[in-house]
């Protein structure tokens, strides 16, 4: 029975996603002229799906899962992609419908909606999770923000703390950012921030992470590093010398540790600022 029903979704894939694209176009609660991306790709993976058993526990499909993170990647909106996961459901079930004997059917069409819900749970959990990544990236430089700094230093407190591990956080101030923007506009500032970027991200470990504050503040995180004493022990002073080296502008900074300087980032933000000397 399940051979027959996903036999009759993948021999029909054309009909099923111009059928689709025509419940997505009218849909009134889909944008206009909404139109579902990798139309065939998808249909083919459920049609495939319910070739294979059905998962202990009514679980998802894992190749369905694949296709539906680029098919809700393309779409952007967990809106639009929840609405044409729905046109989908109809478009199939039309086509289903009258091919089948009735318990062929119902068993296909059970099989179909599971795989679906789970499939629109897939889509909504990933735009979801995309929009919250955006949150968390300076649109200026591409680096994560002051929120993603929050998140990973509570990370390496909490793995500091049970490994009784340190690690160092420099702040970092360009010199004569404000000069620049009234200068020359916040264009050429906008270019000083992306050097400084460019800079922090070529001067670290792969284990470092830099991040853009605000404005010309930027942060770097560095794992299994103390800052030493008046934060300028080997360590840190190397990451500022790369940095220097790596065609950063001109900047002062300075560091502080976990757990000697502080034990949350805002202590650990204050330390660091009140060491802030210029590095060239």
């Amino acid at each position: 029975m399940r051979d027959r029903g996903a036999e009759t979704v993948l021999t029909g894939v054309d009909e099923i996603a111009d059928e689709w694209r025509e419940l997505c176009r009218w849909d009134p609660a889909l944008p206009p002229e909404s139109a579902p991306p990798i139309a065939p790709a998808v249909i083919t993976a459920i049609g495939q799906a319910l070739q294979r058993p059905q998962p202990i526990g009514w679980g998802s499909d894992p190749e369905v899962e694949k296709v539906i993170d680029v098919f809700s990647r393309a779409v952007g909106s967990t809106d639009v992609a929840i609405g044409q996961l729905a046109c989908l459901r109809e478009a199939v079930r039309r086509h289903l419908t009258g091919v089948l004997g009735a318990k062929e059917e119902a068993e296909i069409t059970a099989r179909l909606h599971v795989l679906l819900d789970r499939a629109i749970g897939r889509a909504a959990n990933r735009t979801v999770e995309r929009l919250r990544d955006a949150e968390m990236v300076d649109p200026v430089t591409g680096l994560p923000n002051r929120r993603a700094l929050e998140r990973d230093v509570r990370r390496e407190v909490g793995r500091a703390d049970r490994y009784r591990r340190h690690f160092a956080l420099i702040v970092v101030d360009i010199a004569g950012m404000g000069e620049v923007n009234h200068r020359d506009g916040f264009v050429a500032g906008d270019d000083m921030l992306r050097r400084m970027a460019t800079a922090l991200t070529d001067g670290l470990r792969i284990e470092d992470s830099a991040f853009r504050l605000d404005a010309d503040d930027f942060a770097v995180l560095l794992p299994e590093i103390e800052a030493g004493s008046a934060g300028r022990g080997a360590g840190v002073v190397a990451v500022a010398h790369r940095i220097s080296s790596n065609g950063a502008p001109s900047f002062a900074w300075g560091a502080a540790s976990f757990p000697s300087d502080g034990s949350a980032l805002d202590e650990l933000m204050v330390v660091a600022a009140d060491r802030l000397g210029r590095d060239r």
